[in-house]
């Protein structure tokens, strides 16, 4: 019988394991985002086949000796130093992260609740606002999408030549992003996980960061016109990401035997 693990305190992953049994699969909960002494010893009791972990790293990780031999681990993000651990132990490591259908499901989500973020804080409509989005990649093209059809103007930020010009292509204004750009009125979307932004590059302008931690400000910057809102989708649709969350990590379970059968086969 094959088990599942899943491990997290993100209101998603308990859903996800919900979703686990539904299915008519074998699924603990364990409501923890670090290797503790009721994670050590459920890892020793249960043995399970297959490990589902949150999308930031687990600290301190899980020592790959807790883990069975021939067991699959899903994460997010995670140290190449515990993968090739988890490697030489003959575990196998899958990033949901990198599956795209997860990735454009989930930048959805990020468009939806940030319309949900900007109506609850700023108490304003989006149509006939003016928006710029920094990074244009596919959070960045789900926030742009669900503002046009909310009738915002959209203007894309972005360093790349190839982003601009898709961009222009589809109808949104653009500008390109250099460390002196500056954004004078309207609103600002960071999508691009890096510390690039000065506070004097905003003004007053409100700069909503949906990307990760510790946001786009430069170290040591502040301003009270900055907010940063992590984990978008789990936080206002927990269900419909919990939804997309188990429904990559089956599909990607599926793949994965395949894939082992298909080169067992060939060994033969």
């Amino acid at each position: 019988m094959t088990k599942w693990l899943v491990a997290g305190t993100d209101q998603r992953l308990k859903l996800a394991n919900d979703l686990l049994l539904a299915a008519g699969l074998t699924s603990q909960y364990i409501a923890a985002d670090s290797f503790d002494e009721q994670l050590k010893q459920m890892l020793i009791d249960e043995r399970p086949d297959h490990l589902l972990l949150p999308l930031l790293p687990m600290e301190p990780c899980i020592p790959a000796d807790y883990l069975k031999e021939g067991c699959s681990v899903y994460t997010g993000q995670s140290s190449a130093q515990w993968r090739q651990e988890l490697s030489k132990k003959g575990i196998r490591h899958i990033n949901y992260l990198q599956d795209e259908q997860f990735i454009w499901k989930n930048a959805q989500l990020t468009a939806e609740a940030f319309v949900h973020v900007f109506y609850e804080q700023t108490k304003r409509q989006i149509a006939g606002k003016q928006f710029y989005i920094a990074g244009f990649g596919r959070v960045g093209k789900a926030i742009a999408h669900t503002l046009h059809q909310l009738q915002a103007k959209v203007i894309i930020a972005a360093r790349s030549d190839e982003q601009l010009a898709e961009a222009h292509m589809l109808g949104y204004g653009t500008q390109r992003l250099t460390e002196r750009t500056e954004f004078s009125r309207g609103y600002l979307v960071n999508t691009i996980p890096a510390q690039w932004l000065r506070a004097d590059q905003t003004g007053t302008v409100h700069v909503f960061d949906v990307s990760s931690a510790p946001g786009c400000l430069k170290h040591g910057e502040s301003s009270e016109y900055y907010t940063i809102h992590l984990k978008l989708p789990g936080k206002h649709f927990p269900e419909d990401a919990a939804a997309v969350l188990a429904d990559a990590v089956l599909r990607m379970s599926i793949d994965e035997r395949g894939t082992r059968c298909l080169k067992e086969n060939e060994s033969d």
